[in-house]
């Protein structure tokens, strides 16, 4: 037996993708103003900032499809080329990404103990590192940050000058011209940087 909301649907001539379609879009329309007003300070923020205007909505995203890991960050160095200030924003979608070019600018935001919020990223390495320094945030990090701090020292670091020469030394003969072998940037840095917390590992426990 019919329903009274399928026959007043029926008696109006409405049929139901139809009827659906009429609530999600003004729905949708809400939620979008509603987005944007919350991220209003964004924006405006963002504005300030030189960068390519991309589409709505998806920003630059468009050009990520069909390129490799290297095409993506050549396109990033092209941008960053194109624009002279030493600030540049990419809108990836939603997420605003901004490119710094100055070291003094990336000095800053690296020294901060403020600024040290991890970008969503960050969570893929948690089932491998934990919630530890390199992913924590807020008091968390700042207590870590503590436990660790002696462990850099200058004087604890003077300790070490030998072994920091003996495998930069290393690293740099790698990249001789006269090497045989094609260099592979992570490959390279990464045998030497295990093979320095090995020293120090066996220097500690002396």
């Amino acid at each position: 037996m019919p329903s009274i909301g399928s026959e007043v649907v029926a008696a109006s001539g409405l049929t139901a993708t139809t009827l659906f379609v009429y609530l999600i879009v003004p729905a949708l329309v809400l939620w979008f103003a509603y987005y944007r007003m919350s991220r209003r300070r964004l924006y405006e923020l963002a504005d300030k900032i030189p960068g390519p205007k991309g589409l709505p909505l998806i920003g630059v995203a468009h050009e990520a499809f069909g390129r490799s890991p290297h095409g993506l960050f050549k396109r990033a160095l092209e941008v960053e080329e194109k624009f002279l200030d030493t600030v540049v924003k990419i809108w990836f979608g939603p997420r605003l990404i901004i490119l710094l070019k100055d070291p003094r600018d990336v000095e800053i935001i690296l020294s901060s103990h403020v600024h040290i919020d991890k970008s969503p990223e960050y969570r893929f390495f948690k089932p491998w590192l934990g919630n530890g320094l390199l992913i924590s945030t807020g008091e968390k990090w700042r207590t870590h940050r503590k436990l660790i701090a002696p462990t850099f020292h200058l004087n604890v670091l003077k300790s070490f000058l030998d072994l920091f020469n003996q495998n930069s030394r290393a690293v740099v003969s790698s990249l001789s011209p006269s090497s045989a072998h094609v260099y592979t940037v992570y490959r390279e840095p990464k045998a030497v940087s295990t093979h320095s917390r090995r020293r120090r590992s066996t220097d500690a426990t002396r």
